[in-house]
């Protein structure tokens, strides 16, 4: 009885690493910079001037998709969690949650892949 308990125990820890490490390598994919990248924008403007950008362009599933974000004012803001591919429009706004006072715009050529997660906007 003892031998058959070991071999279950086994079985459990195996199941249990191969589900980590599966757990782990699919986080990796995920987080890949193979289908899609992540902003961080960078605000050149006088310090203290803007404090939003609005991201318009597709992710990466293909969809359409409108992001607001509110930045840190003469800094970079790293805007995680979405994830963008091909032409990314980028407006920022001298208020918070881009209400009525745009100032400046761009568009982005987001590559599908790249070494890294991160595709870096600079405004002005």
């Amino acid at each position: 009885m003892s031998k058959n308990i070991a071999a279950r125990a086994a079985v459990a820890a195996g199941s249990l690493a191969l589900a980590a490490t599966g757990i782990l390598g699919g986080a990796g994919t995920a987080a890949a910079g193979s289908n899609g990248q992540q902003i961080a924008f960078t605000d050149h403007a006088t310090p203290g001037l803007r404090h939003s950008i609005e991201l318009y362009g597709y992710n990466h599933n293909g969809e359409e998709s409108l992001g607001c974000f509110n930045i840190n004012s003469g800094g970079t803001t790293y805007v995680s969690g979405w994830w963008w591919r091909g032409d990314l429009t980028v407006k920022s706004y001298n208020s918070y949650n881009f209400q009525n006072s745009y100032s400046w715009g761009t568009h982005v050529a987001v590559p599908y892949s790249q070494n890294g997660d991160w595709t870096y906007v600079t405004g002005y």
